[in-house]
């Protein structure tokens, strides 16, 4: 069924070009490849594993009024040698977004936003495309979003799973709205509330929270609140919370050097009280961008077996030239409730990473990107998945047609 439907999109797209003139119609393209290097089982003995991902993306943009925008963004995502043979076809392609926009609907002070689309709200800490996933994340939904002098609201509404059944009974809904307070051009302050549901498994879970940023002269900083609290399942309520705060300084050089620090902290759960559930989930996070680049915590609170998770890290930055970025980080990953070991004996120590990433400008729309990592792990990371170092390297290069 997938390949008919393509080529009638791609049909479609193609007529829609002549249908209106060039200026209502706009063409994008990307092709991402990224060769990995990696060796991130924890044991030493083991080879190394090689691999290349590809993915590939081509939108069109139509506007056949001032007010309207309609866009259409197929994708197609695989790992070079997946095919059985050469002259297989897996058929990867697939509609990563389709949606229209309406801007002023009915003269009011509304946009309204539908179809399928990414979704990405400040620092991507729950809700975010998750761009450096050789998928990305889409949601099927709308927006609806209000501007006034003082505040803009965006009301989010998505269907996250559709059973089909009577009564919507195992359906997964989510519905959210961001606020953005109107206040100094030099601070943010974006208050918001995210609502999921599953009916069947009585479970309704609502985070609700702030994400403050703000800059002077060369100092940065910003700060995301968020509390969880509702329903995990029969009797047990969710009590759950997360605290981020981070700083960065530009100083003054030529290789325009910055300097960063902070601490994220999710809260764990110890087992102590068995009617509250104190594990704090990141959603819909791009998590890759935060939480170590080798990506050990991306499903949490499952990667961090309910324990949470405390991050502390710094970062450098350094620009040599105008097209080269050089930038360095240290994470140190710790639980917030205690793990036992075998022997008995409690830890909080899942261990520590370090990532070293160049970013080279080639031309406008060619740039390519690469990185070593290293993670050394703690005594919980020992006993679960293993006690050597692990590394993985990558190279991607990036062409935006």
């Amino acid at each position: 069924m997938r390949r008919p439907f393509i080529f009638i999109l791609a049909a479609f797209l193609l007529t829609s070009s002549f249908a209106l003139t060039q200026e209502k119609v706009k063409f994008n393209g990307q092709v991402r490849t990224r060769s990995n290097l990696s060796d991130k089982d924890f044991n030493s003995n083991t080879g190394i594993d090689s691999y290349t991902e590809l993915r590939t993306r081509f939108g069109a943009q139509l506007m056949p009024s001032e007010d309207v925008i309609g866009f259409i963004q197929l994708q197609d995502s695989r790992i070079y040698g997946q095919e059985a043979h050469t002259l297989a076809n897996s058929q990867n392609v697939d509609l990563h977004q389709a949606y229209f926009k309406i801007q002023n609907i009915f003269n009011l002070p509304f946009n309204l936003k539908a179809g399928r689309m990414e979704i990405s709200y400040d620092s991507q800490r729950l809700l975010g495309a998750v761009g450096w996933s050789n998928v990305g994340r889409s949601f099927d939904g709308g927006i609806l979003q209000l501007n006034t002098k003082s505040l803009d609201v965006d009301f989010i509404s998505a269907r996250l799973r559709e059973s089909g059944l009577p009564g919507d009974s195992a359906d997964v809904s989510l519905a959210a709205a961001y606020g953005n307070v109107k206040m100094d051009n030099n601070l943010k302050l974006r208050p918001f509330i995210i609502a999921e549901s599953k009916i069947k498994e009585a479970f309704s879970r609502y985070t609700a929270g702030a994400y403050i940023s703000g800059k002077h002269g060369a100092f940065s900083h910003e700060i995301e609140l968020a509390y969880q609290f509702g329903t995990q399942m029969k009797d047990v309520d969710i009590a759950a919370y997360m605290a981020t705060i981070n700083f960065n300084y530009a100083l003054s050089g030529s290789f325009k050097p910055t300097l960063g620090a902070g601490i994220d902290y999710l809260s764990g759960d110890d087992g102590q009280d068995i009617n509250k559930f104190k594990v704090f989930s990141t959603l819909y996070a791009t998590n890759h961008k935060f939480y170590g680049y080798m990506d050990y915590f991306l499903n949490i609170p499952v990667h961090t077996y309910g324990l949470g998770l405390m991050d502390i890290h710094a970062k450098v930055a350094a620009s040599p030239s105008k097209k080269l970025k050089l930038a360095g980080a240290f994470h140190q990953f710790n639980a917030n409730a205690d793990y036992t070991l075998k022997d008995g004996a409690t830890s909080t120590s899942f261990g520590s990473e370090i990532d070293l990433t160049f970013f080279y400008t080639y031309t406008k729309s060619v740039k390519f990107q690469g990185g070593y990592s290293m993670f050394f792990p703690g005594d919980i990371f020992k006993e679960t998945k293993g006690k050597d170092t692990s590394n993985w390297f990558y190279f991607m290069m990036i062409a935006n047609l």
